[in-house]
């Protein structure tokens, strides 16, 4: 089974819609190619820039709301306690505030770290 690559700062996430999710790491200190690792929750409850998908009666998506954990963080590899983020995480944001639209990882933004097995 290949592995899962790490995510860091300069991974790209977008909404379903094409908007950027803005990332900002919870912990500093474990780096690839001087890039912060993120880590659990670091991809839940964070803004959602330049959402197109506005109309009349519904906002654009302004935040991620969840993460599929299974998906999104390492039962493996830990940082303080804290499941590393993958390429493979998803999640919903607050569109139509039913929180039903995906979010996930368009760019790891780095291929020399990855999880075998999650």
């Amino acid at each position: 089974m290949a592995g899962k690559q790490v995510l860091t700062a300069k991974s790209i996430l977008n909404c379903a819609h094409g908007g950027t999710v803005d990332l900002d790491p919870s912990q500093s200190w474990v780096r690839i190619e001087g890039r912060e690792i993120l880590v659990e929750p670091d991809t839940v409850n964070r803004p959602v820039k330049a959402c197109p998908m506005a109309t009349p009666t519904t906002p654009p998506c302004s935040k991620t709301v969840n993460a599929d954990n299974g998906a999104s963080f390492s039962e493996l590899v830990k940082i303080d306690g804290h499941g590393l983020c993958m390429a493979t995480a998803t999640g919903m944001t607050d569109w139509s505030r039913l929180a039903t639209t995906p979010y996930f990882v368009s760019s790891p933004a780095q291929d020399f770290v990855s999880v075998e097995g999650g």
